[in-house]
């Protein structure tokens, strides 16, 4: 650890949380640079009036997941903000109070707008401004508004616009993108927690361990040089094995790892001068993709309040005519502060907000300036209800101006959906080629979900931290010297194929054949991958023996495909077939519906599904109008076939019926909602000319076949290696030869020309940017990151008797209420089938969507309870009894699968031939001219048969072919693959 010399740029909150990990884990040669004078960057409390203020961060946001408030919980030094923006008085230009009563009504409105946009949203293509204003507009048509005058509306709406930008630090909202807006998470808990009168930046102390107990104290400070303006890092020279960071007073500093925690704002004006070489396009694309805006702060000290104890501050609503005034003068900057605030723990204070442009301008004016532009304000909108005072003194924040922070904070705008680009992107460390991270980014904005905030930051550093540290346990070098590190040990083999689910072993099947030296890296410790028989836990008595249950792929679809053929060339296959959603189905209220009607809707569902798998016909037609998902069309047909029904009843079952088919889509497509589904693609899936509606049984279980296989390539297969990176070009190892190079977690090292991926969809998703290196090529990286992939689970409840009648089939669950985001994740349950034919007294739970991943943070007791108080409420029977085992997959939280299984989503319409390229080799030349190719497999990839376990199987086989074929055609160098990517 002496030797491992670690440099950060930065000692805002993010490098001094990254440090602190850093130095806690007994890494000693940690350096801090800081551009500044001080500590905690755009956290920055300073002696003001009476005790302190906040320059910049103010608040804790929220309790659950956030890093801030965990770390000081157990002390007492948060308390709730006494203020509620933006709940205060009204103040019209006119010097005269607004209707405070009207003026609340709206601001409700908004927030309401803005707490219900997310299914509206998260499609969006649009700003967060176009879709607000028209939901503010339809909401005054409607009569709970009428009473509201336009004038009055539109003055808040303006209020209203002021006070989100300075929420999203953007300069309007019609730059804050509608769908990246959702990509904000709050923490639940109280939103805005005061530090007393210790200010924000007394948390530093908590981070550095110097408070609770100094005795702990990290000497975090002592690893700091001030005044340390960064001028280049050069982080891949070939003729040196460490960076270099060079400053612009000349000094430089070697490392073997840099984090890079400068705003975003920084990184913008420098990063083509301050990385050398230049950065990767991708992590370029996201410097300028995202965004960060400017929000400032005027504190005003006074003698004592002039205001009386519980006013709270006010809040500024120009009139039209008002406004049109001040833009013609200097002081246009001034209509941008929204409301000047009363301060917590500071009696005698006034602070004053704004943001944008106007907060750059202010930013380069002088005090005398701002303080009398202040007044101006005072006088213009508070001189007719209350007499105030002129401050005694002024101090105000400058982020843009200030060259070491370039603005406030980072946000999601319209260039950020435009570029495709994502706080992953810019988090994205960069590695040498024997794949240590070198240069590593933190900071707020380089969180997906808590950007713009501290405990994003501070979550933030603790990660790269974390990046580092596990990079050398990893390696299992427990002295962590990186002088005394060696080249680890490489193992050639002809292919490697990666994954040992049952495309993995596919792929297997077919190179055991040949005299080729392969190995199949698996990461966790089994086989099968998203195949798993299993037996029930009983969490009651901590047994693990019980029923066997299908915690993955349950059956086989269809008779003519190659699995079903090697199952039966075994004699596994079990003669009886099984259904599924059969039943009663049962209202919450307990009516159970007329058997023969809902066959009837179902049957009328089929039609209009069956109808859209007729769409794909017209692909290549330019002047075809698709529906923009098969949601769209089902639900306006059948709407036009509810309205032929005769009674008010039938048509609220039908309805009902159709929300449960709804929800039975999203669990059968493994989507997230039914309007994902593309209209255009629905007709891609291939029955190969069989009923796929009855399902084929493997008998013990569908781990049988997985089971066999791995017996026939067990000397092929290595267990619980964790791939971290693939390196598959010669130039980022300069010197090898082979140009495919996989390191995994533990330190083991592999080389190939012949590579087979057959990683789920989930894991490339979350994974593909950092582990690939480089990148793969835009087309792959587009299709992976567009092909819809979902999480569904099911919920295994076995019985020590069975207390159902032998006829019965099961219960399908019909809830009073449409499934919406606000749904308990038990609504999102379609219903409980009796197993068949085993488990014997079995009932199986299907849940998808959101409720699936909801259901994942609770325990098997927890879930088994509310199903079984669901089982008990709809059939109306409170004799049922207890189960006495039970099990639920969580798919979703799964490291090596995230996910169920892939479906057609309407994002890949726009993709030409998007099917195909997941399929399509990558090929490549090595420093030696060998030619090299890599190819992905799996059931994401095969164009008619993904979501099956044969599409995997057969995904597989075909790419081993391909790979065999490859070679044989190196031999005679006579390629025919496509054209290299």
């Amino acid at each position: 650890m002496d030797n491992t010399r670690i440099i950060i740029i930065g000692a805002g909150c993010s490098g001094i949380s990254a440090a602190s990990k850093l130095i806690e884990r007994g890494f000693k040669n940690v350096l801090i640079l800081e551009a500044e004078n001080r500590i905690g960057g755009r956290l920055y409390t300073t002696e003001f009036a009476s005790s302190v203020v906040d320059l910049g961060a103010q608040w804790c946001h929220g309790e659950v997941d956030n890093s801030v408030y965990e770390l000081v919980k157990d002390y007492k030094i948060l308390d709730e903000s006494a203020i509620s923006y933006p709940n205060v008085s009204f103040l019209k230009s006119t010097g005269q109070s607004a209707d405070n009563e009207k003026c609340g009504r709206l601001v409700m409105l908004c927030s309401d707008i803005l707490d219900n946009c997310t299914d509206d949203l998260k499609n969006s293509k649009s700003s967060l401004g176009s879709y607000f204003v028209k939901k503010y507009q339809e909401a005054l048509a409607t009569p709970e508004f009428a009473d509201i005058d336009a004038e009055t509306a539109t003055e808040v709406l303006e209020y209203f616009h002021k006070f989100e930008n300075s929420i999203e630090s953007s300069d309007t909202w019609y730059d804050t993108s509608g769908s990246g807006y959702l990509q904000y998470w709050e923490c639940d808990g109280h939103p805005l927690l005061n530090w007393r009168d210790k200010g924000y930046g007394s948390v530093l102390d908590y981070i550095m361990k110097k408070k609770p107990d100094p005795a702990k104290d990290l000497k975090v400070e002592n690893k700091i040089k001030f005044n340390k303006e960064v001028a280049n890092i050069n982080w891949n020279d070939p003729s040196r094995s460490h960076l270099v960071v060079l400053c612009n007073d000349g000094s430089s500093y070697d490392a073997d790892h840099v984090i890079v925690t400068v705003s975003l704002g920084v990184l913008k004006e420098n990063y083509k001068k301050m990385f050398s070489p230049q950065l990767p396009d991708l992590k370029v694309n996201a410097i300028e993709g995202l965004s960060i805006g400017t929000v400032d702060k005027i504190f005003l000290e006074f003698n004592e309040p002039f205001w009386h104890k519980d006013w709270a501050g006010f809040s500024l609503l120009w009139t039209q005519k008002d406004s049109e005034e001040i833009r013609k003068t200097p002081n246009a900057w001034l209509e941008d502060i929204f409301g000047f605030y009363k301060v917590d723990y500071q009696p005698n204070i006034l602070c004053g907000w704004i943001g944008g442009s106007s907060a750059r301008q202010m930013e380069q004016l002088d005090d005398e300036t701002v303080l009398n532009g202040c007044m101006y304000l005072f006088e213009k909108f508070l001189s007719k209800t209350m007499k105030f005072t002129k401050p005694i003194k002024m101090l105000r924040s400058n982020w843009y101006t200030n060259k070491h922070f370039r603005g406030s904070y980072s946000f999601r705008s319209i260039t950020t959906d435009l570029l495709k680009t994502s706080a992953s992107y810019l988090a994205m460390p960069l590695h040498d080629a024997l794949g240590k991270p070198v240069l590593l980014f933190a900071g707020e904005a380089t969180h997906d979900h808590y950007y713009s905030t501290v405990h994003g930051a501070l979550s933030a550093g603790y990660r790269e931290a974390d990046r580092i540290v596990n990079y050398y346990t990893s390696i299992n070098n427990p002295d962590m010297l990186i002088n005394s590190l060696s080249m680890p040990k490489e193992e050639y083999y002809d292919v490697i194929v990666l994954g040992a689910g049952i495309s993995g072993l596919g792929a297997g099947s077919v190179l055991k054949s040949s005299n080729l030296n392969f190995m199949i890296l698996e990461g966790s410790s089994k086989v099968g991958g998203r195949i798993y028989t299993l037996n029930m836990n009983n969490l009651k008595n901590g047994s693990n023996d019980g029923p066997k249950c299908e915690a993955g792929a349950q059956w086989l679809h269809g008779k003519n495909n190659e699995l079903y053929r090697y199952a039966e060339k075994l004699n596994y296959i079990r003669p009886e077939l099984s259904e599924e959603a059969e039943g009663d189905y049962i209202r919450e209220d307990g009516t159970k519906f007329d058997d023969f009607f809902v066959r009837k809707v179902d049957f009328k569902v089929g039609q209009l599904l069956e109808k859209c798998e007729e769409f794909v016909n017209h692909k290549n037609d330019p002047n075809y109008k698709f529906p923009s998902s098969i949601a769209e069309y089902v639900e306006k047909n059948f709407a036009d076939y509810v309205s032929t029904l005769e009674t008010d009843e039938e048509k609220r079952q039908a309805m009902q019926l159709l929300d449960w088919h709804r929800k039975f889509q999203i669990i059968d497509n493994s989507c997230f909602n039914f309007d994902d589904i593309s209209a255009k693609d629905w007709g891609n899936y291939s029955f190969n000319g069989e009923s796929c509606q009855t399902h084929i049984n493997v008998t013990d279980g569908m781990g049988k076949i997985t089971d066999k296989l791995f017996e026939e390539l067990k000397s092929n297969i290595k267990l619980n290696q964790v791939v971290d990176y693939i390196y598959w070009k010669s130039e980022e190892y300069p010197g090898k030869s082979n140009s495919i190079r996989i390191v995994c977690k533990d330190g083991s090292t592999y080389c190939t020309n012949n590579l087979i991926c057959t990683f789920s969809l989930g894991v490339l998703k979350k994974k593909h940017l950092e582990m690939f290196n480089p990148p793969l090529p835009k087309q792959h990286q587009e299709v992976i990151e567009n092909i819809g992939f979902g999480t569904i689970n099911k919920i295994f409840i076995h019985f020590d008797k069975k207390w159902w009648n032998d006829d019965w089939k099961g219960l399908q669950l019909l809830w009073n209420e449409d499934l919406n985001e606000n749904s308990h994740w038990t609504k999102y349950i379609s219903g409980f089938d009796v197993v068949y034919p085993a488990p014997e007294n079995t009932l199986i739970g299907w849940i998808g969507g959101q409720g699936a991943i909801e259901m994942e943070k609770l325990s098997d007791q927890e879930i088994a309870d509310q199903c079984m108080k669901i089982i008990r409420k709809f059939l109306n029977r409170q004799d049922i009894p207890d189960p006495t085992h039970f099990y639920t997959s969580r798919w979703n939280s799964d490291e090596f699968t995230g996910g169920a299984y892939s479906f057609t989503s309407r994002f890949t319409d726009l993709i030409k031939n998007w099917e195909t390229i997941l399929s399509q080799p990558i090929i490549f030349e090595s420093l030696n001219y060998d030619t090299n190719v890599i190819l992905m497999a799996g059931e994401a990839c095969h164009e008619q048969y993904f979501s099956t376990v044969h599409g995997a199987f057969l995904s597989g086989i075909d790419q081993a072919k391909n790979i065999l074929k490859f070679r044989a055609q190196k031999m005679t160098k006579n390629l025919t693959f496509p054209s290299k990517l």
